[in-house]
């Protein structure tokens, strides 16, 4: 599917940055409410799905000694923003992913701090600083490895979420600004990474936030958060379609700066011809 059959005549509408913006969004919105791929009958249900991530989850919690895993409330129909395809299943945030847990570094590590996110991209910039324990930032506490999904509680208005998917020459250490989530076996960090950056979350985490200067959301808040659990093989379509949607979009990005830096050379030089 490419933009032009999503979206009729997209490029007769798309002509600044703020459109590839809105579209961008379209996107995601429609890929997490279902309907940016088919559902296929044959894929296991997302029960079945979460009945495996229940256990495992019970599993690693009595592992760490913290016996059973902490109940979460049952969703009220209320806060259902809109209804799911067959085979979904709406839970809360805290069902789909687990944390590392804290530590005050002991060895040289590399920090990852919220500036280190590219947040127009969604991803962690080259230039991260490796740190000795003894000159750690007092922030510089949460536990994240490959996979792991990081989501800055301040300001999360404006989107510094990323997958830690880099190869560290020194173990990586998140502030303590960022909610860590790790994604059980069986929902993909892709998925996870996309639905945060949609439209329908970006509206929870707003209508929670306290502060002025700088806007929050702590833990517990988050967690309250709903999201749309679809069978395994649908999120990998899902990923897929929206990788490549999104792609098509960084293209038309591109071709409006061409296009916006030609009118400015041509507006400059007929200036200068006018005006010497």
């Amino acid at each position: 599917m490419s933009l032009d059959l999503l979206f009729p005549n997209f490029e007769t509408l798309i002509r600044t940055p703020e459109d590839v913006a809105r579209l961008n969004e379209a996107i995601l919105q429609l890929a997490v409410q279902g309907k940016l791929v088919p559902q296929d009958p044959a894929d296991e249900p997302a029960g079945e799905l979460l009945k495996r991530i229940r256990a495992e989850k019970r599993r690693l919690t009595k592992e760490e000694g913290g016996g059973e895993s902490q109940r979460l409330p049952p969703i009220a129909d209320d806060e259902i923003p809109y209804g799911l395809p067959s085979g979904w299943r709406w839970v809360r945030l805290p069902e789909v992913y687990h944390t590392w847990g804290q530590k005050k570094p002991d060895e040289r590590f590399t920090y990852i701090d919220v500036s280190s996110i590219d947040n127009a991209k969604g991803v962690i910039g080259d230039a991260l600083t490796v740190v000795d324990p003894q000159d750690a930032p007092s922030r510089a506490r949460k536990i994240v490895r490959q996979g792991t999904v990081i989501y800055s509680t301040v300001r999360p208005y404006l989107l510094n979420i990323a997958i830690i998917n880099q190869d560290l020459d020194y173990p990586p250490i998140a502030s303590t600004a960022f909610a860590v989530m790790h994604p059980f076996e069986g929902v993909l960090a892709k998925y996870l990474f996309y639905y945060l950056r949609s439209r329908t979350f970006t509206d929870f985490v707003e209508s929670q936030m306290t502060g002025m200067a700088y806007p929050a959301i702590n833990d517990s808040k988050l967690n309250q958060g709903l999201f749309p659990l679809p069978p395994l093989p649908e999120q990998r379509r899902i990923v897929a379609k929206v990788d490549q949607l999104m792609r098509q979009c960084d293209a038309l990005a591109a071709g409006l700066a061409r296009a916006e830096g030609q009118r400015r050379a041509l507006t400059a030089a007929a200036l200068h011809g006018a005006f010497g």
